[in-house]
């Protein structure tokens, strides 16, 4: 059995169509990494709805399908710098915060981390590894993507970065 948790739709952005929260953080972050943004680098934005539980509990409490997440929507924006992968993301109850990986440390593949055998959720996405983490291991970022062309441009350009920061 499946469920859908999210309904989300990636599109590329410019920076002056973000929010003043987004890129505010994302200005804020770039600083202090001593990182320069510039108006040309690519960057899509992935607006997610968690939607409503279908299970028949969850419909009649008014749960949304993924429980743990306490943002009706929020937002990923991704950022390809030529040295490093930025995110930013944003809702309503998360606030809005930045985070980056060198594309030389990064690691990538199709999927959650979390996804195991016994869990069949759909969705579209990719893992990011190689942040800090907890216990000297490596912490992980999943992009959840939408099924426009957009999202799929958007996983092949960071698989293509980190393939390409790594074999110069």
């Amino acid at each position: 059995m499946s469920a859908e948790l999210y309904e989300r739709s990636t599109k590329m952005v410019r920076f002056n169509e973000l929010s003043m929260e987004m890129t505010g953080a994302l200005a804020r972050h770039a600083e202090s990494q001593q990182l320069v943004i510039a108006d040309d680098m690519p960057a899509w934005l992935t607006h997610s709805i968690n939607l409503p539980s279908q299970s028949l509990l969850g419909k009649l409490f008014g749960r949304r399908a993924n429980r743990a997440d306490k943002d009706r929507e929020h937002d990923v924006l991704v950022v390809l710098h030529t040295t490093h992968l930025l995110l930013v993301t944003a809702g309503e109850n998360r606030g809005t915060a930045a985070l980056s990986v060198p594309l030389s440390q990064a690691s990538v593949r199709v999927g959650s981390a979390l996804e195991t055998s016994f869990t069949a959720i759909e969705d579209s996405g990719i893992t990011v590894g190689g942040f800090p983490g907890d216990h000297g291991q490596a912490g992980t970022f999943y992009i959840g993507l939408g099924p426009e062309p957009a999202g799929a441009e958007c996983a092949e350009a960071i698989r293509a970065a980190i393939t390409d920061a790594k074999n110069p």
